[in-house]
């Protein structure tokens, strides 16, 4: 029971992400930025975007590197870990702001920054639920000494040398790298709505 209770919550996790991610697409399909694509505000937050999702991706890589898939094993607790519990979902939070940004609308970073607030904490409660259930004490003490979401980075420390596991490293690479896929996806909305291919239901600031 206890294995299978690890890939229960990956596999619900990423349900609802897909989920998700199919109704803001719906979404935004017939909606447009109010800001125009040249306006220097757009570029602004197109640039700061971008710049989010390089360290989202860099960072949930350099993380990976130290988890090694070993979550489930034991306690981690060595570079990101050892600044903030979930370096993977601030890293990812970063991202998910990021794709906002990149889409030139303030509503949809809201939108999508609110939804990460409401539905990680879900995520990272339960998961913490099962790891003071496996490692009882000594997650106890990690969660007294180290922050949950927000890093302390006076107490980063790294070994000399790590063991991980390259598939893991290479899969987390993957994933992460899809944070670069909206904006690609945003110049071809743009491109239909300009082209009348789509409607233009809204225009969202």
């Amino acid at each position: 029971m206890e294995n299978d209770t690890a890939p229960k919550l990956l596999r619900a996790r990423r349900k609802h992400s897909q989920i998700f991610v199919a109704v803001v697409v719906c979404l935004i399909a017939f909606a447009a930025p109010l800001l125009p694509m040249d306006s220097l505000s757009r570029m602004v937050m197109v640039v700061l975007g971008y710049a989010l999702c390089i360290i989202c991706v860099f960072g949930r890589s350099y993380a990976s590197l130290f988890i090694g898939g070993r979550k489930n094993d034991e306690v981690v607790r060595q570079g990101p870990f050892s600044v903030v519990r979930n370096p993977l979902y601030v890293f990812s939070f970063l991202g998910t702001v990021g794709v906002g940004l990149m889409s030139g609308m303030f509503s949809l970073t809201f939108l999508l920054g609110a939804a990460f607030c409401f539905y990680y904490p879900l995520v990272v409660a339960r998961e913490e639920e099962f790891l003071l259930h496996k490692f009882g004490d000594t997650y106890k003490e990690y969660q007294a000494e180290v922050p949950r979401w927000f890093p302390r980075l006076s107490q980063y420390s790294e070994p000399e040398q790590i063991e991980t596991t390259p598939r893991l490293v290479r899969k987390t690479m993957r994933d992460a790298a899809m944070f670069f896929l909206p904006y690609p996806c945003f110049l071809l909305l743009a491109y239909l709505h300009a082209s009348n291919v789509l409607p233009t239901l809204l225009r969202l600031p």
